[in-house]
C-alpha cells in the first residue's frame, strides 16, 4: 500500500503510469513550454480527468487555463521517481534475457548501476559481459550486503526463482524485478514488479484476434 502526502492511498496503476508521464515529458521538453491535461491525456491514451487525478496524488502542478509547465513537471516527476539517486542492481541468470538486460543502456541513463551478474554455470563464472563480472550464485548474499544492492533482477528458470528471491530479501535487497515465469512468494508489502513476457504476448494475441473479428 502506497500513500500520498495527504494520506490518500495511491493505486498501483497510477504508480505504474508515472514512468510514462516522465518519458513523455522528456520528449516534450524543448519542444513546448506548457501542455494541457486534455492534450496530455490524448498522448497518454487516457482522459484529461484521469491525468489530473493521477498527478493530484503527488501535488498541485497545473494551473487552470494554463496547463502544466513541461520543464517544471518533468523535474517534479524525476524527484517523485527518485531518478537522481543511484540505484545499484544485480542480475541473476545470465541466459538470453539476462544478457539482453546487461546490454540495455537505458538503465544507466535512468540512474541504475549494474554491479554484478550471477549464474550457476561453472563455465561462466569469472567471465564478464560489458565489463560486469559474473559470479556464482552462492556468492550473491554476501555481494548484496557488501555492495549495498538495492534491486535484484531475476531471470532464472521457474523452479529456481523463489529460492533466489528468498536469498535476495534475506540479504537486504529492497526490490525485485522478476522476469521468471512464475509468481514469487514474497511478503505482501515487498516492492516487486513481475514482467511475464509470454503473458504480454498472449494478451497481444487476444487483441489481434479481437480486431480480426471486427473486419
Amino acid at each position: 500500500m502506497y500513500k500520498a502526502r495527504n494520506n490518500r492511498i495511491i493505486p498501483k496503476v497510477v504508480i505504474e503510469r508515472l514512468p510514462r508521464y516522465y518519458r513523455y515529458f522528456q520528449i516534450l521538453e524543448g519542444k513546448v513550454d506548457k501542455i494541457s491535461s486534455q492534450k496530455l491525456g490524448e498522448i497518454m491514451g487516457s482522459s484529461a480527468s484521469q491525468v489530473r487525478l493521477d498527478l493530484s496524488y503527488f501535488g498541485e502542478f497545473g494551473l487552470q487555463g494554463y496547463g502544466y509547465n513541461v520543464k517544471k513537471l518533468k523535474e517534479e516527476l524525476a524527484n517523485i521517481l527518485d531518478i537522481h539517486k543511484e540505484r545499484r542492481f544485480i542480475i541473476v541468470g545470465v541466459g538470453n534475457i539476462g544478457r539482453a538486460l546487461t546490454r540495455y543502456d537505458a538503465f544507466e541513463g535512468a540512474g541504475f548501476k549494474l554491479m554484478g551478474l550471477f549464474d550457476i554455470k561453472e563455465e561462466l563464472i569469472g567471465q564478464s559481459i560489458n565489463n560486469v563480472k559474473i559470479y556464482h550464485v552462492s556468492e550473491m548474499g554476501n555481494f548484496i550486503k557488501e555492495n549495498k544492492i538495492d534491486i535484484g533482477i531475476i531471470s532464472v528458470p521457474r523452479d529456481a526463482a523463489n529460492e533466489v528471491a528468498k536469498t535476495m530479501i534475506k540479504s537486504g535487497i529492497k526490490g525485485i524485478l522478476n522476469f521468471a515465469p512464475t509468481e514469487l512468494d514474497v511478503p505482501e508489502d515487498f516492492p516487486i514488479e513481475n514482467i511475464h513476457i509470454i503473458d504480454k504476448a498472449l494478451a497481444l494475441s487476444f487483441l489481434i484476434k479481437a480486431k480480426e473479428k471486427t473486419k
